[in-house]
């Protein structure tokens, strides 16, 4: 790999976040997130959100199987 370039997997994550970060900009144009960045719990159930899907998506405001059903919900 050449110097300056980054691997496909960093890339993609910080993708992934960039998309995560417009998301919550758009819910929350305020800035404010809720209790659930707060404290790990989510938005809808206020069940434990994954310290994995935590550590992956910082922002994360829902578990999985809640983000699950809301992208189900949201689908056009």
């Amino acid at each position: 790999m050449s110097r300056g370039f980054r691997d496909s997997d960093a890339t993609q994550a910080m993708s992934e976040q960039a998309v995560a970060d417009a998301i919550e900009k758009i819910v929350h144009p305020d800035g404010e997130t809720g209790s659930a960045r707060a404290d790990g719990r989510c938005a809808d159930c206020g069940g434990a959100i994954g310290a994995e899907r935590l550590e992956a998506l910082p922002g994360a405001v829902r578990c999985i199987r809640c983000q699950g059903a809301w992208e189900q919900l949201n689908r056009r």
